[in-house]
């Protein structure tokens, strides 16, 4: 009733094409080039945190305004994109570890994770500027090679003409440094680690290792002390001038 078709007719139907090895490399590069340009597009409709300054067939240039700075992201794109991660860089972008890129992951939500990152470091590169107003001067400030995950600073202590290196964690900067090292070896040793207090700020905890803040006492206490006691200097002064 029914005819079975013959091998030949199978064979031909089955038969495996040659490989065109250039027009496969061709399409996938053209599939590389065409994401790429949808998802630098979805950057520039969505980011609201950050905005697109640059981009091109190969990079992407991210700014990212803050409370210290503005932080720059450069993307470059990867020869097989998506599938092959791209490259970031850019100031202290270095530390930032949590990238897990896959096939399916987006330009987008990786600028997200690289934003909130940035964040972390401005909050506490915010503090260690702040710590001017305890003595303590920036010299040097950068990602530390060392140790993940880690801010690495070089301070002046202005009244004592030394320098401190330290090496703050961006995820817990204001517990113990994991590196505490100062100019003067013998006042290094003298630095009690029990004395720090992981809920105060960096430049109270400096003034309590120096010894000029007792182990309660905060530098706004300290401050107001100071004032009062130029207060007090000062009525002193008006009272001679009167009796004058």
């Amino acid at each position: 009733m029914y005819d079975v078709l013959s091998d030949e007719v199978w064979n031909f139907f089955c038969k495996r094409l040659p490989r065109n090895e250039e027009e496969f490399r061709e399409r996938k590069e053209k599939y590389s080039e065409i994401e790429w340009l949808t998802q630098t597009e979805e950057l520039k409709s969505r980011l609201v945190r950050s905005t697109v300054s640059k981009c091109d067939e190969n990079f992407v240039i991210i700014r990212i305004p803050l409370m210290t700075q503005i932080f720059e992201l450069k993307i470059h794109k990867s020869e097989c994109f998506p599938e092959e991660a791209p490259e970031f860089s850019g100031e202290f972008i270095d530390g930032f570890h949590n990238l897990e890129w896959t096939a399916e992951s987006t330009l987008y939500e990786v600028s997200e994770k690289i934003t909130d990152y940035c964040i972390s470091v401005d909050v506490v590169i915010l503090e260690i500027k702040e710590a001017v107003s305890d003595g303590f001067h920036i010299v040097e400030l950068d990602m530390d090679d060392e140790e993940n995950g880690h801010l690495r600073v070089v301070l002046k202590a202005t009244k004592y003409k030394e320098q401190l290196t330290l090496s703050l964690d961006v995820e817990d900067f204001r517990s113990f440094p994991r590196v505490l090292r100062c100019s003067n070896p013998s006042r290094t040793a003298s630095f009690d680690c029990e004395k720090w207090i992981s809920d105060d700020k960096l430049g109270t905890n400096l003034r309590r290792l120096y010894g000029e803040l007792e182990l309660n006492a905060t530098s706004e206490e300290l401050n107001m002390k100071e004032v009062a006691s130029a207060n007090d200097s000062f009525e002193e002064v008006d009272e001679i001038m009167d009796f004058i």
